[in-house]
């Protein structure tokens, strides 16, 4: 029977169903100037480890890395031609980085769109991960992984909250500082997201 985590994730994502016609889009600082669209396309899973106390599950990027070096993120990255979706994407991503094998997550939903300062349209796919899985990160790209507890890492009252105004538009960046790491960017506002849409479901965490 699936667990109480299972069912509130369920009502609190897009079902895959429904396409992402429909998912609103985060357009962050800085992205998508003089452009209708960025130019790419990348995917992002969020694993959210199915335990008593649920955990969110990020990466920090190598430092050898060319772009985002150092950064805190989730397994993810540029959609290949021979993916068949942005699930595909998304999966096939965190087993290359962190070991994480199909069998050991449960793929639920979307997230909200967002379109980055580095060109990419990215789509978040939520998946639910055994609690037994024992993470291998691949060191050309991955110089950590840590977990948050899910309580924390979608707690907008935990975060650091900046006002800007870009192009005339006001927005807010979000940042939130965990054992010596610095959770912003896309990364929290995925998070941010997903707290909002677990909080509209009832989920009390």
């Amino acid at each position: 029977m699936p667990s109480d985590l299972y069912q509130a994730l369920l009502r609190a994502v897009s079902p895959f169903d429904r396409g992402v016609s429909d998912l609103k889009l985060n357009v962050l600082p800085n992205a998508g100037s003089g452009q209708s669209r960025p130019q790419k396309t990348a995917a992002v899973l969020v694993p959210i480890l199915d335990k008593p106390e649920p955990e969110i599950l990020l990466t920090v990027r190598s430092e050898s890395l060319p772009t985002h070096a150092g950064q805190v993120c989730f397994p993810g990255g540029a959609v290949n031609r021979k993916d068949r979706s942005a699930i595909s994407t998304a999966l096939r991503e965190a087993e290359e980085e962190i070991g994480l094998d199909f069998s050991q997550v449960s793929p639920l939903g979307f997230l909200d769109r967002l379109d980055t300062i580095s060109d990419y349209r990215v789509l978040p796919v939520v998946g639910l991960v055994r609690s037994s899985f024992i993470w291998l990160p691949d060191e050309r790209e991955v110089a950590e992984v840590f977990t948050v507890p899910l309580s924390l890492a979608v707690n907008h009252r935990e975060y650091t909250h900046h006002k800007y105004i870009h192009e005339g538009q006001p927005g807010v960046t979000s940042a939130l500082h965990w054992q010596g790491h610095m959770i912003w960017g896309i990364t929290a506002t995925i998070l941010l997201n997903l707290g909002s849409r677990l909080e509209k479901s009832g989920l009390i965490l």
